[in-house]
């Protein structure tokens, strides 16, 4: 006869009646269904994020969502508009004309979350103020 230690054997029984319950809480089908198809929704969150120290808390975000336009973004309708003519890729966002003034408020822009259910991380260049930025990637997307 072979002598266990009590913790050993303690352990062995802990195990087995872990592995029992499990089998018994899951229904024999769960592990055959399939998973579900990928989610294809355009869920964005954008933000302006300013790079001298000064002005870090006059940073902005909003939500932009698409098919169907939402979230937070104010106007949400036309930064789709612009997204989809470029199929979500932000750094093809065309120039928009406009003036700006030269004041030096450097700012960074930034987009995560998905489109059309693809991952996005897009970081712009840094420009020198809101206006530039804003005017740089299309006057909507960035415009909140």
């Amino acid at each position: 006869m072979t002598v266990r230690p009590f913790a050993a054997v303690l352990a062995a029984t802990a195990v087995a009646a872990a592995t029992a319950a499990t089998a018994v809480l899951l229904p024999p089908t769960a592990a055959a269904r399939p998973l579900p198809e990928p989610f294809d929704a355009t869920h964005l969150r954008l933000t302006t994020t300013y790079v001298n120290s000064a002005d870090r808390a006059k940073a902005a975000f909003t939500y932009l969502n698409c098919d169907p336009a939402g979230g937070s973004h104010p106007a949400a309708e036309s930064a789709c508009t612009d997204l989809a003519a470029v199929d979500g890729r932000f750094e093809e966002l065309g120039d928009k004309e406009g003036v700006c003034t030269m004041q030096y408020e450097p700012v960074e822009l930034r987009a995560t979350g998905t489109w059309h259910g693809e991952p996005v991380d897009y970081v712009s260049e840094v420009f020198a103020n809101p206006c530039t930025a804003d005017l740089a990637t299309g006057g909507n997307v960035f415009h909140f």
